[in-house]
């Protein structure tokens, strides 16, 4: 698997957002790792339906902001967030059916993952330029988070 880390290139300069993607990858990761190292179930099971939930959280997250700043690119971006979201369903109908496959862990590591790189840097940038525009100043203690000890 390809390895990606997140670093300033994926920054939209808004901290709140930074570190809820750095979530995203982090997780992405993880479960991919847990597949190819042939993990328990359980555990692989655990860190899919905490994905599901912290995409719902995150994205919601970014929509709420897009809703209260009128921001112009709402529709294209909330279209691709539930593209994600299907896609990820998928992935979790796959496991729950064939387990811990390795086109499972494949299509994590380069689907999502890659999915999730372009869209940061195709779209969550420029919605991040706009909200610092909008002199947008929360920060990931403003948000209440997930928790990640499920």
């Amino acid at each position: 698997m390809a390895r990606i880390e997140w670093d300033q290139s994926l920054s939209v300069g808004v901290d709140l957002i930074d570190d809820q993607h750095k979530m995203l990858i982090q997780k992405l990761r993880n479960i991919a790792e847990a597949i190819e190292k042939k993990q328990a179930t359980g555990e692989i099971a655990k860190t899919l339906n905490f994905m599901v939930d912290y995409t719902d959280f995150h994205f919601s997250t970014e929509e709420k902001y897009m809703e209260e700043y009128s921001y112009p690119g709402r529709e294209n971006h909330i279209q691709q967030h539930e593209e994600f979201k299907e896609s990820l369903k998928r992935l979790v109908q796959d496991f729950q059916e064939e387990g811990a496959t390795q086109v499972l862990s494949s299509s994590i590591s380069t689907f999502l993952l890659n999915w999730l790189i372009k869209h940061i840097k195709g779209i969550d940038i420029g919605f991040g330029e706009f909200l610092r525009e909008k002199g947008f100043l929360a920060s990931s203690v403003d948000c209440i988070s997930l928790d990640d000890s499920r």
